[in-house]
């Protein structure tokens, strides 16, 4: 047993801590029975929240960041669109344009504790955006030609699995 007091403190502050990360960690996961919520023990799942799709265009606050000295193409966020959910999936739009300026611009998601991502819409010519049908959630890829995924996750988006939790976090890291 402990008797020194600034220990009991210090074990008391840690148990605290571990406590209220356990908490928030399984605020994205539900149990299959709702009966179970407070069972510690009981199976839980991942559940993504309703994904709400943008309705207007990019906004001019772009953040362009690096991808690869492999790639022609330029990326930027649009900064005003960078979103988190309970689900701790970080949302955002995205703008890539090709050297001849062709933009393809889309919505997305990333979470970091799976390290995937996925495409919710893509934005058409008349600045309307469409719903990705049958979209899912696809690993990333550090090694594929266009990386981009892999350069939010490791750059900006997430500290090791763990999503950071605002844009004003997020936009320092966008480095062009």
């Amino acid at each position: 047993m402990i008797k020194n007091q600034p220990y009991m403190n210090l074990l008391k502050y840690l148990l605290c801590s571990l406590a209220m990360i356990s908490l928030s960690a399984a605020a994205q996961y539900r149990t299959a029975d709702p009966a179970d919520e407070n069972d510690p023990d009981a199976p839980r799942f991942w559940e993504e929240t309703q994904v709400k799709i943008p309705t207007a265009p990019p906004s001019k606050d772009l953040k362009p960041f690096y991808v690869s000295p492999n790639t022609p193409l330029t990326f930027a966020i649009d900064a005003n669109s960078i979103a988190f959910g309970k689900d701790d999936v970080i949302r955002y739009v995205i703008v890539i344009t090709s050297p001849a300026g062709a933009k393809q611009v889309t919505y997305e998601g990333i979470r970091c504790e799976t390290h995937e991502w996925r495409l919710y819409a893509t934005m058409q010519k008349d600045d309307q955006w469409v719903k990705t049908p049958n979209s899912r959630w696809q690993a990333v890829r550090s090694n594929s030609y266009n990386r981009y995924h892999s350069a939010l996750i490791q750059d900006a988006f997430c500290e090791n699995s763990i999503p950071r939790r605002s844009a004003k976090e997020i936009i320092p890291f966008l480095k062009p």
